[in-house]
């Protein structure tokens, strides 16, 4: 018999790990009456969330109010959010920091004991939770704190999900891999959701853990899910410039407390491009980078926190701190940082209702790999967090509509995979045609290239796990190009000059 699931959550971030807290808080649950498994790629904490650094939007400060922070959000977004998702999920937000907090999340306090707020680009009020420069971090270890007091939970870790079909009654059978010995093995669920994250990987540098390839999205497309503007990619302005595929992010926060961008000839240059500065929303700022590098041909400008206090730095960017340090060899406090902007956040994805239910019936996204409408055309800063946590609250009463069916089947067929696909140039396409700054012929050439990589690759009978993972990179790729191509207007994260 293969083992049968009432829920299976599919990613172990804040999207995965509150859904399943907000699940254990439920008569159902206490009473046994569900069972819940949920599946992690790599370790439960390797995850985008773990990784975060700036905090949580809430309004909390007086002076603040929610018809601020919904503003700020639809600027950011280009006017081209869905407005009741963000009225929705603003007004959720305080009571959501106190679902993080009596899971055991702290966040900084100033002198007076209150909630230590910070700014951020985007945002006309200080309005941001944090705890110190890491508080995605703080999130993760305080939720896995709670998941590991409920041992009726079936946690796989190291287990990739390889295939999922729907069956009878409207169930899914999920194909998984285990890592760590080699096995394949099949699960049966009546709900699944899909917190599975960014698509990071698919550009040559990211902010994004190695393992955000974007499956939850692939997945998705393959049982028949809408996807919508998978094209409209954030790219975060201030990633450090490294070596490597991964960049490590300098928080907007840091710019928030007083840190300003720089060009080559030590100009400050944000003034030049928007009224905010050094604090416009995301897509201005890495755009108005381009451009200073472009004029002084240079491959990096610069991040000047060395007016910021001393003791402010070490009091809420320590991380930060530590790893230029440790880097670059750059002491913050005395010189300027290179940064690049870097991929860092897909503003689009599996398409959802304000429960977090897809267009299949029984299938959910939650957090980044959904489209929920919040963020339109570009992500206004520390709403990402906010955005999974509300979704996994508004999504618990649908997903305790179970069936109860015994579903009767056999294992899925091990699937044939293509080899010989090169993600490096995958990678290196993707970074220099389809980045910040676009043009349909620049387009069109990815397109070509990837294309081309798809019709070079051999099918190789033997299923081999990078093979299957390189093969969804491709696809997905393949699938954002056409979306890209497909836009008849510039909004926010999408700039294509031929549409200026």
């Amino acid at each position: 018999m293969i083992k049968q699931y009432d829920i299976v959550i599919v990613g172990s971030g804040i999207g995965g790990l509150s859904t399943l807290l907000y699940l254990t808080e439920t008569d159902d649950f206490k009473n046994g009456l569900i069972s819940i498994a949920i599946i992690a790629k790599g370790a439960l904490d390797c995850t985008n969330t773990n990784w975060a650094q700036g905090g949580i939007a809430a309004v909390e400060a007086i002076g603040d109010n929610f018809e601020s922070h919904i503003n700020d959000t639809l600027i950011a977004g280009a006017n081209t959010n869905n407005k009741e998702i963000v009225n929705k999920v603003v007004r959720a937000a305080p009571e959501l920091m106190k679902d993080l907090i009596r899971w055991g999340t702290n966040f900084d306090k100033n002198f007076h004991n209150e909630i230590d707020l910070a700014r951020e680009g985007g945002h006309s009020a200080a309005r941001i939770w944090h705890y110190q420069d890491q508080t995605g971090q703080a999130i993760e270890q305080a939720l896995l704190a709670q998941l590991y007091k409920f041992p009726n939970v079936d946690i796989l870790e190291y287990t990739q999900v390889t295939q999922i079909i729907q069956i009878q009654n409207g169930f899914f059978q999920i194909q998984l891999y285990q890592l760590n010995n080699a096995i394949f093995q099949d699960i049966i669920s009546c709900k699944l959701v899909l917190a599975t994250g960014g698509l990071g990987m698919l550009y040559e540098k990211t902010t994004n853990q190695k393992l955000s390839t974007g499956d939850g999205i692939y997945f998705a497309k393959k049982l028949g899910a809408t996807i919508k503007d998978l094209s409209l990619i954030q790219f975060h302005p201030t990633g450090l410039a490294q070596e490597g595929n991964i960049a490590f992010l300098i928080s907007e926060a840091l710019r928030g407390a007083g840190a300003v961008l720089r060009n080559n000839a030590g100009q400050t240059f944000m003034a030049n491009y928007d009224e905010r500065a050094d604090l416009a929303p995301r897509d201005i700022v890495s755009r108005a980078i381009l451009e200073e590098m472009n004029k002084t041909g240079t491959n990096h400008v610069y991040l000047d926190a060395t007016k910021v206090d001393t003791y402010f730095l070490e009091a809420h960017f320590p991380n930060i701190k530590k790893q230029c340090l440790d880097i670059c060899g750059i002491d913050i406090e005395k010189n300027l940082i290179p940064i690049i902007p870097v991929q860092h956040y897909s503003c689009g994805g599996i398409l959802v209702n304000e429960f977090g239910e897809s267009t299949i019936p029984n299938l959910y996204a939650i957090g980044e790999v959904a489209c929920t409408g919040l963020h339109g055309a570009n992500r206004l800063a520390s709403n990402s967090l906010l955005e999974a946590i509300a979704f996994a609250k508004f999504s618990i009463k649908k997903l305790l509509q179970i069936s109860k069916y015994e579903i009767n089947t056999q294992p899925l067929a091990l699937k044939s995979n293509y080899k010989n696909i090169d993600i490096r140039l995958l990678q290196q396409t993707m970074s220099k045609y389809a980045g910040v700054i676009k043009t349909n012929q620049q387009l069109s050439k990815a397109l070509e290239i990837l294309l081309k990589i798809k019709s070079d690759a051999i099918l190789e009978n033997v299923p081999k796990i990078e093979f299957l993972q390189n093969e969804m990179m491709l696809e997905l790729a393949i699938d954002l190009l056409d979306d890209a191509i497909s836009q008849k207007e510039n909004k926010g994260v999408h700039f294509n000059l031929d549409l200026v």
